[in-house]
């Protein structure tokens, strides 16, 4: 609804179109306002048969040209002096039980190990 589409010339105001040469949700609702299937609005350049055409013809290495015989090493890593990151993202799941605070596990019973009461676990004590 705020920008305009032009589905022949595949023109968009916010550029997506033109710079990714995928439709974007402009396009795509203009085009299903129109009764468009959704792959007709991608370029050519994605199609099967331009991506069979780039492979027809046999690829040959570089002829009467000396080409050197090099080992090729990984490069070296150096890892600076401060602590390292985590190993992975956590998951939305994960963070929302950090946030509320909610047992992972309904089933046990939590103990306190400062105060011996049920219900929290040390980090949450007030005592």
């Amino acid at each position: 609804m705020d920008c305009n589409v032009d589905l022949e010339l595949q023109k968009c105001d916010c550029g997506v179109n033109q710079v990714k040469k995928i439709p974007c949700s402009h396009a795509i609702a203009a085009g299903a306002a129109a009764g468009l299937h959704i792959s007709t609005l991608v370029w050519p350049v994605y199609s099967k048969d331009t991506l069979f055409a780039g492979y027809s013809e046999n690829i040959y290495p570089c002829v009467g040209q000396q080409v050197e015989a090099r080992t090729c090493f990984p490069p070296e890593v150096k890892r600076g002096p401060r602590i390292q990151k985590k190993s992975r993202w956590q998951f939305w799941l994960e963070l929302s039980r950090m946030r509320g605070r909610t047992p992972r596990k309904q089933h046990m019973v939590y103990r306190c190990s400062v105060c011996k009461e049920t219900g929290h676990k040390r980090p949450q004590c007030k005592n």
